[in-house]
């Protein structure tokens, strides 16, 4: 499961984050009023706001509108402007998000279009320059699952550590990061059935895992993250590890909203699992 960086207080506060009491932490009932608000004076924190309170919801009204604000936001800064970079990476983000639920091959290719294009024209020293790398990296692996190519792979394990290199220890989303990374990592062990790499993807999983709260949205992404190189090293020699797999996919789905897109792939790996487990008698 990838994370992306958050972005500021202020667009999270207009996409009504709440915590797990289900209390709004903006006090607005609708994300997208605040948003709406927004979209004139800032449609890049706008779009930001709805991406976030997409990501809390599942509802693909708001992912479209999100897409809609992000492409106001590009049109407004321009080559000459310090924030270029932003809007195009979030359409990288945005696009691959589409892609996850229409499953149209241009869409994801024009995620990775928008990635690079902010990863070029961002300035140097440019502090969302993280952001712009880990757009890029993890819509490289979604390239990479859906055609095989092991380029894309490499760069995108390439392109997570870079960005690893650009973060600062203490960044509150270099924790996600070290999580990109370890998905490719993952996919690239198995492409190649190097073990090493497995094992370093697996270790990053976990570590991801012991310090984030149960009740943080993070968490079911991570326990999912976990799961899958488990089931990657059992594929590969290790069946003992199904089981700790399949426990971990349950748990996840139990956290996962309803109506999020990740839920259908989990459910999907469970059923694979459960299968592979009774052939084996395990």
């Amino acid at each position: 499961m990838a994370r992306w960086f958050g972005k500021s207080r202020k667009a999270n506060k207009a996409a009504g984050m709440t915590g797990p009491s289900g209390e709004s932490g903006s006090g607005v009932a609708d994300p997208r009023a605040d948003a709406r608000k927004l979209l004139d004076e800032d449609p890049l924190t706008a779009a930001d706001a709805l991406r976030l309170g997409y990501g809390r919801t599942g509802d693909p009204a708001m992912l479209l509108a999100a897409v809609k604000a992000m492409d106001l936001a590009k049109d407004r800064y321009q080559a000459d402007d310090a924030q270029r970079a932003s809007p195009l990476s979030g359409l990288c983000m945005l696009y691959r998000l589409r892609w996850q639920r229409e499953r149209d091959p241009q869409l994801l290719q024009q995620a990775v279009e928008y990635g690079r294009q902010a990863v070029a024209v961002a300035w140097t020293g440019d502090p969302e320059m993280g952001r712009h790398l880990a757009a890029l990296g993890t819509a490289l692996e979604e390239t990479f699952r859906h055609g095989d190519r092991l380029e894309d792979i490499d760069e995108a394990v390439a392109v997570h550590r870079r960005c690893l290199d650009v973060i600062p220890l203490d960044h509150p989303d270099r924790l996600g990061q070290e999580s990109n990374l370890a998905n490719a990592l993952v996919l690239r062990g198995v492409a190649g059935a190097d073990l090493a790499l497995l094992e370093e993807g697996l270790e990053r999983t976990r570590a991801a895992l012991r310090v984030t709260p149960a009740d943080d949205p993070a968490h079911p992404a991570r326990l999912a993250n976990v799961a899958a190189a488990l089931a990657a090293l059992a594929l590969t020699g290790s069946p003992h590890h199904l089981a700790e797999a399949q426990a971990l996919y349950e748990q996840a789905l139990r956290e996962f909203p309803s109506r999020h897109p990740a839920r259908a792939g989990i459910e999907g790996a469970v059923r694979n699992i459960r299968k592979l487990r009774q052939a084996r008698g395990i």
